[in-house]
């Protein structure tokens, strides 16, 4: 049993180097290569350092019943292991374990698999290792442990503040990117729409020129019809006179033929003159009807002029959007394949140490990077998409 603060600290600091070497030895047994899985950079795991000193701290006057120490070795440490991964998701934004695809997890924090590997691991530990652990402690003079743990702490604490830094430039890392892979997105979704619209716009801009082309020959040729039916239809007028005055004109011979002389020239005055308007109405017809194809073809040039003038106008001005859009999109490729490329140790080793790590706001962008360092498959990362 620890008897002061001095004594605690050690075992912190002993069973955290404990805990660490325990963690690098099952991920060398499982992937076959070192793995630095502290949270920290250097040998030690404060998880396992806190855990020890709450069991010896609680369970040593309970030590001699085995039941009730694994017991309570059990729910000690599984408690200790939800409350760490919480405040650290919460404060991080990270979720730094997870035991999701385990049976009879609480939340991914805990699992019944491992929170029973922590109780038997702490029982042996209380009833074999502890006690040498202690002696050893004991054994050490009080000034040099005082020292070296000085200085070990100095570490410790400089270590935690290096992780911290870097885990806040990792989050920020991840937000920027994740923000700029959004807006590289958009962009190009901008740019598809906008050749979409532009194919779109011309094909329905020809469909409409052509039926407007369609229209105005159809109405050319109708015209040209009424045009050539005019003439007939001023002979028949002028025909129809001339009977009318001939009807007339023997109506007034037999009616009085003193009068027939001042009628007959009364009649061919008539006729004369009906004649030479239905002539004059018939020059100015065909004049009219002369000037009309060519009027209907100036119209229809003039619109197809400036539907053309129209359209090119409205072409260079998405084609300046669209060059824009795209110098755009490509200067945050660029920047984006940067900040892929920007070696961190920091960033990389964590990645490492936390293969199963979900960043709660940009864990789209977290998943690219460990593929990008080889940390995770592609086919893994389907997999865990999909469950």
């Amino acid at each position: 049993m620890p008897q002061n603060f001095y004594e605690l600290v050690w075992i912190f600091i002993i069973y955290a180097f404990i805990g660490w070497c325990t963690e690098v030895s099952y991920a060398a047994l499982d992937t076959g290569k070192f793995v630095n899985r502290g949270f920290l950079n250097g040998p030690y795991c404060p998880i396992y350092g806190c855990g020890v000193v709450i069991v010896v701290a609680i369970l040593t006057p309970l030590k001699e019943n085995l039941l009730i120490l694994f017991a309570g070795s059990f729910l000690l440490t599984s408690v200790l292991e939800y409350i760490t991964g919480y405040i650290l998701e919460k404060v991080f934004h990270n979720k730094w374990w997870d035991y999701s695809d385990k049976p009879f997890n609480i939340k991914g924090y805990v699992c019944l698999k491992f929170s029973i590997y922590w109780g038997l691991a702490c029982t042996f530990i209380m009833d074999i290792i502890h006690p040498i652990i202690y002696a050893a402690i004991r054994f050490i003079p009080f000034v040099l442990g005082v020292v070296l743990l000085s200085i070990i702490m100095c570490v410790f604490a400089a270590d935690c503040i290096i992780t911290v830094t870097t885990i806040l430039k990792f989050n920020k890392r991840l937000k920027v990117m994740d923000e700029m892979a959004a807006s590289i997105h958009r962009l190009s979704d901008e740019i598809g729409e906008n050749i979409y619209e532009n194919v779109t716009d011309v094909i329905e801009k020809s469909e409409k020129f052509q039926k407007t082309h369609v229209e105005l020959m159809d109405k050319i040729s109708e015209t040209k019809e009424n045009i050539y039916g005019l003439p007939q239809t001023a002979k028949d007028k002028l025909a129809e006179t001339t009977g009318a005055a001939k009807d007339k004109l023997a109506e007034t011979t037999g009616a009085a033929k003193d009068k027939f002389a001042e009628t007959t020239g009364a009649a061919k005055d008539k006729l004369a003159e009906t004649t030479g308007a239905a002539k004059d109405k018939l020059s100015e017809t065909k004049e009219s009807i002369s000037e009309l194809p060519q009027t209907a073809k100036n119209k229809l040039a003039e619109k197809a002029e400036n539907y053309a003038a129209s359209r090119e106008e409205k072409k260079r001005e998405r084609e300046l959007a669209l060059e824009e859009k795209k110098r755009e999109r490509a200067e945050l490729m660029e920047r984006y394949e940067k900040l892929y490329e920007e070696k961190s140790f920091g960033f990389q080793r964590l990645m490492k140490a936390f293969p199963d790590m979900k960043s709660r706001d940009n864990n789209e962008t977290l998943e690219k990077f460990k593929i990008h360092f080889n940390i995770k498959k592609k086919d893994e990362n389907k997999k865990d998409q999909a469950s």
